[in-house]
Formats: structure tokens, C-alpha cells, sequence
């Protein structure tokens, strides 16, 4: 089932005035695509991915339309919302440790989404320990029985996706799964998301600064930079030939390619700029990145906006 962004925008009202974290935003993802949203901290990435759940906070104001399949979701009630939000598009939320209740067993986490199905007792025990052993839990009664402070980081994230796999959504958005994890780690959750997406066949969105995990996992890249899109592509194709200039600086910042950062840093959400939100920073920036807005040209199966590359 298709998932489909049309024209999305979110403003935050604060005190110091109007956020807009996501700036026309139109974007369609297939179900047969693992799609990446990549971008600096501030960029909206976790913005567009909670406002697709409705699970914004209630200062935010959304406008624009976002679908699953012919189903308007920001036209749903509180209540219907909440028929979509865990058996259709599941979330893997960020930082397992703070996530996961720490007072209740693993397994009874799981259990619960199995219990709200109407399983009995015996059911849901016997599918909680299959979930875990499919995450590749080689004792999965012993994680059933832990807390989430008996755990690694690492097994903590693959309980997190059993929880969020366990209704077998359409949709996974996983939002930064590998955040504070070291390397090893990060390589068992490359293998237990490869897992999900063969077992499960569910679409799947990866926000996520791990440029890393982006170019493994994903087959479409999204780069985000001040809550619009700058750049899209296929992974392969993002990767090794960059379009965008924030893109490039965004690969050049790798530690396996020199580790070269960006000048300047992102602006202020309620100070940005005109013209093109990233001219400050581009060293290609001409008069016109500074007076015009660029819009998306189509160039193969990518899409970029910058007047550099017309």
C-alpha cells in the first residue's frame, strides 16, 4: 500500500514564535522501496516521520495531505488515528533505553500488543518467544524474562522491533535506530532490519544521520535540509555522484573520506533565510541562490533542487 506526502507543512507555535519544521513537503513511497531521510539534527527528518503517525505534539499546526493508500490520514479522528497507528504504520522510536518501559519484563512488553489482539495467555507467550527468536535471540526465553537494563544497546533495539513488527503493520518508520550505538552494534541492526524487511515485506522509512546505514539498507535516499527536500535519488546513485551541494557535504563529511565538515551551521528555523535555504553555506551560492527559491528539477530518476544544477 502506497504512502503518499502532498504538499505537507508543520508549524510548531512557541514562544519565541512560529517553527515551520516541514516546508512543502510532497514525497510518494512504495512498499517495495526501503526509503532513507537523511539530513542534519534540525532538518525535520523525525518531523515528517511522527506527523505521518499523528503523534506531533500539540502545539503543532499541519496542513497539506498525507495518504495510505486511498485513506486521508490527517482528516482522521483521535480515535480512528488510532486504528492506524501500530497495526498499519508501526514506529520504531528512538534511544531503546529510554523507550522501553524499564520497570516491565521485555516479554511482557511485547505480550501487550498480542493481548490487545484478543490472544489468550498461551498465545501471546508462545508468539512473543517466536517474535525474539526471529530477531535472532538465540535465548529468547531469557530476554522474555529480562528488564531492559539487563540488555545491550544492541538487543534492546531488536526488542524494540519485535514490539513494533508484532502486528505486522504495512509500515515500519524507524527513527534513528542507530543512534548512540557503536559499530558492532550498528552492524546487528543492519542484519536484524534486513530480517524484518524479508520476513515481513513491510515498507519501510529509515530517518537517520547514519549515512552509513542509509547507503547499506536503503534503496532510495531523501535529504532534508530546514524542513525541505533538497535532493532525492536512488542510494547508489546519491551516493556516488551527489547532486546537491549540501548532499556532497554531507558525504565529504564521512571518517572513511576524509571527514571534510561543512562550513557555517544550519539556521535558526525562525531566522532562515531567503532564496535558497542553504546559500549561507554553499560555496557555489550565486545572486540568484540568495534572492530565488529553487524549484525541483527532474534529472534521471532523481530530483534536486538547486539553481546550480539547471
Amino acid at each position: 500500500m502506497e504512502l503518499k506526502i502532498q504538499d505537507l507543512c508543520v508549524r510548531f507555535s512557541t514562544p519565541s514564535g512560529e517553527i515551520p519544521a516541514v516546508n512543502h513537503v510532497s514525497l510518494t513511497f512504495s512498499p517495495d522501496t526501503v526509503t532513507g531521510i537523511i539530513g542534519e539534527t534540525g532538518s525535520g527528518k523525525s518531523v515528517l516521520g511522527l506527523s505521518i503517525l499523528g503523534l506531533l505534539q500539540s502545539n503543532a499546526a499541519v496542513s497539506g495531505q498525507i495518504f495510505l493508500g486511498k485513506r486521508e490520514l490527517t482528516a482522521l479522528s483521535q480515535r480512528e488515528l488510532c486504528q492506524v497507528q501500530g497495526r498499519d504504520i508501526a514506529l520504531v522510536a528512538q534511544n531503546p533505553a529510554t523507550s522501553l518501559n524499564p520497570s516491565l519484563r521485555v516479554g511482557r512488553q511485547i505480550e501487550e500488543v498480542f493481548r490487545l489482539r484478543g490472544e489468550n495467555r498461551a498465545q501471546r507467550r508462545a508468539h512473543t518467544l517466536e517474535l525474539l527468536r526471529s530477531m535472532a535471540f538465540s535465548d529468547p526465553e531469557r530476554v522474555a524474562r529480562s528488564y531492559p537494563f539487563e540488555l545491550s544497546g544492541g538487543m534492546c533495539q531488536r526488542a524494540l522491533t519485535a514490539i513494533a513488527v508484532a502486528a505486522r503493520p504495512r509500515w515500519l518508520i524507524a527513527d534513528e535506530p542507530t543512534k548512540g550505538l557503536d559499530a558492532v552494534v550498528r552492524n546487528q541492526v543492519y542484519d536484524t532490519f534486513r530480517t524484518v524487511r524479508e520476513q515481513y515485506r513491510a515498507g519501510f522509512l529509515v530517518i537517520t544521520h547514519d549515512l552509513l546505514l542509509a547507503r547499506k539498507f536503503c534503496d532510495r535516499i531523501v535529504v532534508m535540509y530546514c524542513g525541505r527536500i533538497l535532493e532525492t535519488n536512488t542510494a547508489r546513485e546519491l551516493f556516488e555522484h551527489p547532486r546537491h551541494p549540501y548532499t556532497q557535504g554531507l558525504i565529504a563529511s564521512l571518517p572513511h573520506l576524509g571527514m571534510r565538515p561543512m562550513a557555517g551551521f544550519s539556521p535558526a528555523f525562525t531566522h532562515q533565510p531567503a532564496g535558497c535555504v542553504f546559500h549561507p553555506r554553499c560555496p557555489h551560492a550565486r545572486e540568484r541562490c540568495r534572492l530565488e527559491e529553487p524549484g525541483e528539477l527532474c534529472l534521471g530518476e532523481g530530483r534536486v533542487a538547486c539553481h546550480g544544477c539547471t
